[in-house]
């Protein structure tokens, strides 16, 4: 099954920015509000408005703008929801507190895209 491209664009920004614990879950027939969640964490507060400015900023290139956007004020937990899948951008500890990913376990995890490093891609092989 290949991923939806703006959930690819979205894992490739929030990587941009160094999110780290990336999980895509899709929850068709589970939820009734949406399809997918995508959960992330960050480093800090600062990195975590970095990641979801980055995949608000690269799903806007692709037409594709939030619905709402909650949390970026303090940046430990932000919320951005697209309708169809609704993105999650939190600090460790929230991450494990609300275990968001524990009461969504039903749902199925999603592969995510292979991470490629523009330098390491275009690199010339050592003979």
């Amino acid at each position: 099954m290949t991923l939806d491209s703006r959930l690819a664009s979205l894992v490739d920004a929030a990587r941009s920015k160094k999110a780290f614990r990336i999980q895509l879950v899709d929850v068709k027939g589970i939820a009734s509000f949406t399809d997918t969640f995508a959960f992330m964490s960050g480093g800090s507060d600062r990195q975590n408005r970095a990641i979801a400015d980055a995949i608000e900023d690269r799903l806007k290139l692709e037409g594709v703008r939030p619905l709402s956007l909650e949390g970026a004020q303090t940046g430990a937990w932000i919320l951005m929801d697209y309708g169809d899948f609704v993105v999650h951008v939190m600090d460790e500890d929230n991450r494990q507190f609300y275990n968001l990913e524990g009461l969504w376990k039903q749902g199925r995890e999603l592969e995510l895209p292979p991470d490629v490093h523009p330098a390491a891609a275009s690199a010339e092989p050592i003979a």
